[in-house]
């Protein structure tokens, strides 16, 4: 079978999140990536939990071996005149490099995009930083947690009582390993095209600001009443009908609002309200107090049904709701197991482990495309790659001598 990006070889000098999910996306695709680690401790991401067995270890952090399937990796100390050449021999051969350094370090080490489209003019390279490669943020330090804020999404959630709150996890590293990813992929394409490549400048900052998620209603309302919408509490209510509520097994979320409600009160056996003062019209269904009122008895409901009952009875009545699912209920779903959604992948430091299926589905006349290699040992394709550019034999061992690899 044939992958999109088969052929592609990519140089992959990112770090941590963004960067390493965006070269995980190109070697979804078929690319070849070539991961290089710094000699010893290798991406920082490798000392990143959750480890595996709460085991602190290099080859055992689940965020390192799920950002790094489909790569192989190569120990080089960039900071070397020799690692440096070894850089320059592996671009002369590559279609792609992506890097998440400051935006003068490479530049500074001669490996700037200038200096390396000498070697390779067809050479795609994108560089992802907190602010842009120009302007008056540019060497300014960040992290996911303040370019979050920076780029307006903090504001929207949290307590409305408290200061805005971050949510968990890495959602604007991800965003910009996604948009890294395109960019790359059509910047490949341009250069197929027009015979020459270009250095991609990709901007967390300028990312996370269009990744706007729950914040459009706030956005518009902003535009036409140039008022901000506070934020709402954990749990609280959203309306006539909308809400996070307790089931059985878990929580389920349901959205009505004043309009769609007679279908909700038909779900609930509650139909007879339709035709009681304060609910018979939209307009009296919007009073402020309806949405508490109407709990007293959507609640209870809610307890005597696990959330797959409930589930069932909104899509019998026309009712918006779906569970809020736990990890648990996601690796345990019919939906994702009748598709094969899940991957098991072995590797040495873990056994065969669960991971996420690809973001999309690629079908051939031959079969699906094959599944994802693990993530690799530290430095395991050094010798392997070096022997590709000439290198092999006591050559090597004086690399390794010398700090080098």
């Amino acid at each position: 079978m044939f992958m999109p990006l088969e052929d592609v070889r990519v140089i992959d000098l990112t770090h941590y999140t963004a960067g390493p999910f965006a070269t995980r996306i190109l070697g979804d695709y078929g690319a070849d990536v070539i991961k290089i680690e710094r000699p010893g401790g290798g991406d920082p991401a490798r000392r990143i939990g959750p480890f595996y067995h709460d085991e602190p270890d290099l080859e055992k952090s689940g965020l390192f071996l799920f950002l790094n399937t489909n790569k192989r990796s190569v120990t080089l100390d960039i900071k070397t005149e020799r690692g440096r050449q070894i850089i320059r021999q592996l671009v002369a051969n590559a279609d792609i490099l992506v890097e998440s350094f400051p935006p003068d370090l490479l530049p500074s080490l001669g490996l700037g995009y200038d200096e390396l489209s000498r070697i390779n003019p067809r050479l795609v390279m994108t560089s992802i930083s907190n602010f842009g490669k120009t302007g008056p943020y540019k060497d300014w330090v960040g992290l996911d947690l303040t370019l979050y804020a920076m780029g307006g999404n903090m504001w929207g959630s949290g307590d409305p009582e408290l200061e805005p709150l971050k949510t968990a996890g890495r959602m604007a590293s991800f965003h910009v390993g996604y948009a890294a990813a395109l960019a790359t992929a059509l910047g490949l394409t341009n250069a197929e095209l027009h015979g020459h490549g270009d250095n991609i400048d990709v901007s967390y900052f300028e990312v996370t600001l269009q990744s706007i998620d729950a914040r459009m209603q706030r956005l518009l309302g902003y535009q036409y009443n140039n008022n901000v919408a506070m934020r709402v509490s954990p749990g609280a209510s959203l309306g006539l009908g909308s809400g996070i509520y307790p089931c059985l097994d878990g929580l389920f979320m349901t959205t009505a609002g004043a309009a769609q409600f007679p279908n909700m009160a038909r779900m609930v056996g509650a139909e007879d309200i339709l035709t009681q003062p304060g609910w018979d019209t939209v307009a009296a269904r919007s009073r402020p107090a309806a949405a508490e009122e109407w709990e007293a008895t959507l609640i209870p409901w809610m307890l005597e049904r696990t959330t797959k009952e409930v589930q069932r009875a909104c899509m019998e009545h026309g009712v918006l709701g779906a569970p809020v699912n736990t990890i648990e209920d996601l690796i345990k779903d019919e939906d994702f197991n009748a598709r094969g959604f899940w991957q098991t992948i072995d590797h040495p430091a873990t056994g065969p482990l669960n991971y996420p299926g690809f973001n999309s589905r690629i079908h051939f006349d031959d079969g699906e495309r094959p599944p994802r290699r693990r993530a690799p040992l530290l430095g395991e394709h050094t010798a392997e790659i070096l022997r590709e550019i000439g290198i092999e034999g006591e050559a090597v061992s004086l690399l390794r001598s010398e700090g080098v690899i």
